[in-house]
Parts: structure tokens; sequence; C-alpha cells
């Protein structure tokens, strides 16, 4: 199993303040905000450093029935999950769960991290979710071809 960072996702009340934040520590290097209608949030990310690609998440609910605003009550801003890619997101999502992580979105389409990235398409980045028993958040990120 080969996973690479792809993105820290970041839990928080307000996109645009939080940018001004990261703005302000010097990245200032950021993608348009976008919608995710299928997990019901707004994001936008942030290069960590200029020519690589890992990158900050910033993740606001749509609404109250969005999961981020479950988060946000609970535990207030914060980190939601580590991003990691993968070349096969079934097979390593299948190694996660034998290993004890619980699966809690299978793959799913994200046309949001294409469209946040600008990236041409013929088939849509995947994700999936899985969570840990001390309650860290994995997501798996399969980049469209």
């Amino acid at each position: 199993m080969k996973l690479k960072l792809h993105h820290i996702g970041m839990a928080v009340p307000s996109i645009a303040e939080f940018a001004e934040i990261f703005r302000a520590l010097g990245f200032d290097e950021m993608t348009q905000l976008e919608s995710e209608p299928i997990q019901k949030v707004s994001e936008v990310y942030i290069s960590v450093e200029k020519g690589q690609d890992v990158y900050f998440e910033l993740i606001e609910p749509l609404g109250d029935d969005s999961p981020i605003t479950n988060f946000l009550e609970k535990r207030g801003s914060g980190v939601h999950h580590f991003c990691f890619r993968v070349d096969d997101i079934d097979e390593v999502g299948k190694e996660l769960v034998e290993k004890g992580f619980q699966m809690v979105r299978s793959p799913v389409d994200c046309i949001g991290i294409d469209n946040s990235f600008k990236r041409e398409y013929t088939q849509p980045s995947k994700i999936a979710f899985f969570l840990l028993p001390n309650k860290l958040m994995v997501e798996l990120l399969q980049e469209g071809s």
C-alpha cells in the first residue's frame, strides 16, 4: 500500500475568515472556492509550499445537514482529516478495513476537487473516508484520469 499526502483537511465555520489567517501567515497560493454538494461543503485548497502538491484544505458546511456542522459543534475548528493519494482506492480501502479502519464513506465521485485544481478528466476523481477507533479520519483520493 503506497500512500502520498495530498492535504490536511480543516473544518472551519468561515473559509473567508480562515483564508485571511493563512494569508497573514504567508500562504497566499489558493484555489477558487468550490462547492461539493455530495459532501455538503464548500472548500478551498491552500498550497503548503510552492511547487509541491501538498495542501491545507479549508472546509465549511453548506448547511445544518453537513457532517462538518456536527464536527464544528462538537469540537470547534480544527483538523478534520488527512488525505492521501492512492492509485487504486478500492484496493487500498480494502487493506485499511483489514487493518481495523471503519469505512464511513465508500468511494464516490468528487468533481469538486477536479474543479478546484482545474483538471480535465474523462473519469472524475474518487474519494472515500475511513475512521480509526481513536477518531482519526483518513480520506483516500484516487485522482481522475
